[in-house]
């Protein structure tokens, strides 16, 4: 059996009065790939939210290859070894392709300020590594090609994959895809679905949110279901297609 890489127990988040993920328990296994689903405003964004660090749960325990990752600050998490991307395209426009994955490999860095300044030989070997590393990154996005130009000039599709390039660049062990194929053309989806499976085939695991229900069966292993921040189903493609409180939420009917 896989091991274990995340684990939720019991996670609640409530914002005032609004209980926007309630008591939502998960496993995720090492090296595969899990869908989040669910209706509009079903709480999918902010348990990635509570993954990240950028909101501690109220209540409830996140567990990451078994340490507890609770109110922990975003930048600690990253270097542990979990990376997201986000609903919104968020590049650095001005900035070329290059640089944008470099940023990714910023908490990998060892280089202090004075080192900078001096630019000796330990500075430049950290550098060509960075560069390295970067560019292994857009060759796996199939964007090493597009290395020196700006960012904001890619057309949409790759840019969304340019996001995930600079999330692979900080040698993450679990991604976390927050919408990756939204706004995609049927050819960028299945681009960008051959794309996370190189990402799974080199020993990452994958957890992605998504809308597009084809994509999201032609990928995962397993989907969780959320509506309205609780969890109302989990299984495999197969199952979760036929589970009828997982049609009742999307069609918004009673179930029984």
């Amino acid at each position: 059996m896989s091991k274990v890489i995340l684990e939720m127990e019991e996670v609640t988040i409530r914002f005032g009065g609004l209980t926007a993920v309630d008591s939502v328990s998960m496993k995720i296994e090492e090296g595969t790939i899990r869908a989040l689903i669910g209706p509009n405003g079903a709480g999918k964004s902010t348990i990635f939210n509570l993954i990240t660090g950028i909101y501690p749960p109220t209540s409830g325990n996140i567990r990451f290859r078994g340490t507890p990752i609770n109110g922990l600050k975003p930048h600690l998490i990253t270097e542990m070894g979990i990376a997201r991307t986000f609903q919104n395209i968020r590049l650095f426009g001005e900035l070329t392709v290059l640089d944008n994955v470099k940023i990714g490999q910023h908490c990998r860095t060892k280089t202090g300020w004075i080192g900078a300044l001096i630019r000796g030989p330990r500075v430049n070997r950290e550098e060509k590594e960075i560069t390295e590393a970067s560019m292994e990154a857009l060759r796996l996005m199939e964007l090493d090609h597009k290395a020196d130009e700006l960012a904001k000039n890619l057309p949409y599709g790759e840019q969304r994959r340019l996001e995930i390039a600079r999330a692979m660049a900080s040698q993450p062990k679990l991604i976390l895809l927050d919408e990756p194929a939204a706004g995609m053309n049927p050819q960028e989806k299945q681009t960008l679905m051959s794309m996370i499976r190189k990402i799974q085939d080199k020993g990452l695991t994958i957890f992605l949110v998504e809308h597009d229900m084809k994509f999201v069966m032609n990928l995962s292993d397993r989907i969780v279901v959320l509506d309205y921040g609780r969890k109302i189903a989990a299984g495999s493609p197969a199952e979760i297609q036929k589970n009828p409180a997982v049609i009742a939420a999307y069609l918004g009917k009673e179930v029984g």
